[in-house]
């Protein structure tokens, strides 16, 4: 007889290519059985239009209300081992409570710079949660200086072998996203400044600009580098294929952290698609990569307009280097890496 799968309930996302679906992907290729509770059906986050989104706040209070009974429903109809939020952004803390009372362990997996810049409830909640797993080497000191917050541990960003993988570029691929340098991600006043840079000390590299709030970009230079849209999932890893160069930057500090990101999630799916990236440079991305040997690196813009010169004019190394990348990461940081340790620290604190 088979023994009945274990059980996890999950709030995450459920687009291809975020980290919560490729989380959830991961628990169910280990075996597990999994119910998903999803923020966006019951909150409305997406909707882009001014009159949508006055009504949104409007709709928001009830539909957090909602999502939190529906998750509580889940936890007692199904009885899991425990509980993994991804970002958890309306998680109450009062559920959380909830879930301690039926026995039943909580997670969060937090993504973000800082646990302060997505609005009240995620400081509430994460002072309730029995583990956080965070990102942010700093994260771990923010949580436990601001919230005093010591269940933690540091679980690096990871790539879904689904979508973040190599594959032959088409001519849809080549016409709509080839690129000599591309840079996918939001919008900051860093990634302006060092991009409009490049584009005035090499106007004549082909630069495309994919992400959200481009919008608020000032500077004439990005024009028409800015596509307009951000890119997800399969298009996403398409963009990054076709790249010849594929720019990591930063994101800078935030309000309520102490430092600003040391690697992202761009740090493993970039080489995971077999792709060529130059990255901020950090110490945290010198322990993952070696420089010139599986990553490129730069520290200021010289440097960077200067490796970009040599490695356009190498197509041999860049893609030399691209492999070396796909092996660092394919080794140690996928979803499925990142699961198990999960599953293991679960296996090793449950009552």
């Amino acid at each position: 007889m088979i023994p009945p799968a274990a059980s996890a309930v999950i709030v995450c996302d459920q687009w291809l290519g975020s980290n919560g679906y490729a989380g959830m992907k991961a628990l169910r290729r280990a075996g597990w059985a999994v119910d998903v509770v999803p923020e966006r059906e019951f909150i409305p986050l997406r909707w882009r239009s001014g009159a949508g989104r006055v009504q949104g706040r409007f709709v928001r209070a009830l539909g957090i209300r909602e999502f939190n009974q529906e998750l509580l429903r889940s936890v007692s109809r199904l009885e899991p081992e425990f509980m993994l939020a991804f970002k958890g952004t309306f998680v109450l803390a009062s559920t959380l409570r909830e879930l301690r009372d039926q026995g039943v362990r909580s997670y969060c997996f937090f993504p973000d710079v800082s646990f302060r810049a997505h609005g009240k409830l995620i400081p509430e909640a994460l002072r309730e949660y029995d583990w956080i797993f965070t990102t942010k080497s700093f994260g771990l000191r923010d949580l436990r200086e601001q919230l005093g917050v010591t269940r933690t541990s540091l679980l690096l960003h990871a790539y879904d072998p689904d979508v973040h993988r190599p594959a032959t570029a088409d001519l849809d691929d080549e016409s709509k996203y080839e690129c000599d340098v591309s840079f996918i991600g939001t919008w900051s006043p860093k990634k302006e400044k060092v991009l409009a840079a490049l584009c005035k000390l090499r106007p004549n590299l082909r630069v495309r600009i994919w992400g959200e709030q481009w919008n608020r970009a000032s500077d004439p230079l990005l024009g028409s580098a800015i596509v307009g849209h951000e890119v997800t999932g399969e298009e996403y890893a398409r963009a990054i294929r076709a790249s010849s160069i594929n720019l990591a930057i930063l994101s800078e500090r935030r309000q309520g952290a102490s430092d600003g990101d040391q690697i992202t999630s761009r740090t493993f799916h970039i080489p995971a698609c077999g792709a060529f990236m130059m990255h901020e440079r950090t110490a945290e991305l010198l322990e993952l990569f070696k420089d010139g040997w599986s990553v490129a690196s730069y520290g200021d813009i010289d440097e960077l307009v200067t490796g970009i010169d040599h490695y356009i004019a190498n197509p041999a190394l860049r893609s030399a280097v691209a492999g070396r990348g796909r092996q660092a990461v394919i080794t140690a940081h996928s979803w499925d890496h990142r699961i198990n340790a999960i599953l293991a620290h679960h296996s090793a604190h449950r009552a």
